[in-house]
């Protein structure tokens, strides 16, 4: 199932494209959790006092990231 078009989800017609599609979805599901699980082992193996500060830098910098473009300007 797959929603190609925008008009809603229904079936891929073509059996090989719709292994090709579920192939990439299901490796991209793996190379996101595999990149997900060595960043937390990596940042488990760091010590207390350390974490809180990356944390809390980790948190503005993505606020700022997905804020950009989002607050209008004044002229």
């Amino acid at each position: 199932m797959w929603d190609v078009d925008g008009t809603g989800i229904r079936k891929i017609d073509d059996d090989n494209l719709a292994r090709a599609f579920m192939a990439k979805v299901n490796d991209m599901n793996l190379e996101t959790g595999r990149d997900a699980l060595l960043l937390a082992a990596g940042f488990a193996a760091l010590p207390c006092d350390l974490t809180g500060k990356l944390a809390g830098a980790a948190a503005v910098v993505g606020t700022l990231y997905f804020l950009q473009g989002k607050i209008p300007k004044e002229d």
